[in-house]
């Protein structure tokens, strides 16, 4: 069977239609609410041909948390070999976008490719750029494998997920994709990236050029998790070396530059600063809510 999840938090009324596009192209599909009102009444009434499952959590589990609350649970009947997506809830997909995606994931499995997950590229709509990763190896003259994808329409098979014990309850929103994928390339799968497909995706709030530099703006809050999880990461012995590049490179380059190019450097410092205490208090979850609303 062919099943996809979706997070959603505080989402806008045009979430529907995007829920819409995806179930059509599923037989299941789970929304999982880490709002902290519920907002099941968006969906009723709505087309979804009775694909549709909607979980509230009432509290914040984060991106694994959510995910694994459905994925572990024997309620929802998951076999080995059932097709499992993953999106967030800004992403829009065209028709078709699903079918295209397990051809590819078929086709590459019949030559004999052990894949762990598989995601497509993205038209990025921060900065109208199709990105597709610097270091990437050609395993066929239209798919790529790299070191790791994006959440959104990301695709794995359920036995490829259990094997590596589902997603990482430890890292709360940022880089849970990147882990996830570096679990399962330790398990010798291989984690790819295909230009078959496109879709519509963005990242962040914006951009801003800096000279030669691009830095991606995003909301002030996610400082403090890309500074607490990347600190995590950076000592898993499965981390990439290139991606403990990055993460020094983040901790001492980028956020130094974000507090000096980026609006809003007051919050932005304290964000950074709380994300670095709270890796050595060993915090985990979400951010302090009080914290939080004193900082927006």
């Amino acid at each position: 069977m062919i099943k996809a999840l979706i997070t959603i938090y505080n989402p806008g009324e045009n979430i529907s239609e995007n829920i819409i596009q995806i179930a059509k192209q599923t037989d299941f599909l789970y929304i999982c609410d880490n709002s902290l009102n519920s907002h099941e009444d968006m969906f009723l009434g709505k087309d979804f041909s009775g694909k549709l499952c909607y979980v509230y959590f009432g509290k914040n589990l984060g991106l694994s948390g959510a995910f694994n609350r459905i994925l572990k649970s024997k309620e929802y009947n998951f076999s080995d070999e059932d097709y499992i997506f993953f999106f967030d809830q800004d992403t829009f997909i065209s028709d078709g976008h699903i079918e295209n995606m397990i051809n590819e994931y078929e086709a590459l499995e019949k030559d004999g490719i052990d894949i762990g997950n598989i995601g497509p590229t993205f038209f990025n709509t921060s900065n109208n750029v199709i990105e597709t990763p610097r270091l990437k190896k050609d395993i066929t003259e239209d798919t790529w494998e790299v070191n790791g994808i994006i959440t959104s329409s990301m695709l794995c098979k359920y036995k490829n997920l259990k094997e590596v014990g589902f997603w990482n309850e430890r890292v709360f929103l940022d880089m849970a994709d990147w882990e996830l994928s570096w679990r399962l390339m330790a398990k010798k799968h291989k984690c790819l990236m295909t230009k078959k497909v496109v879709f519509r995706h963005s990242i962040g709030i914006g951009e801003k050029k800096v000279g030669p530099l691009h830095l991606r703006v995003g909301h002030t809050y996610r400082e403090y998790y890309q500074m607490r999880e990347c600190l995590y990461l950076l000592f898993k012995k499965y981390t990439p070396f290139i991606y403990r590049v990055r993460f020094l490179a983040m901790i001492f380059i980028r956020s130094p530059l974000h507090l000096i190019f980026l609006k809003d450097r007051k919050k932005r410092i304290k964000f950074i600063f709380k994300g670095l205490g709270d890796y050595f208090r060993k915090v985990t979850g979400p951010i302090d809510p009080e914290f939080l609303n004193k900082n927006k």
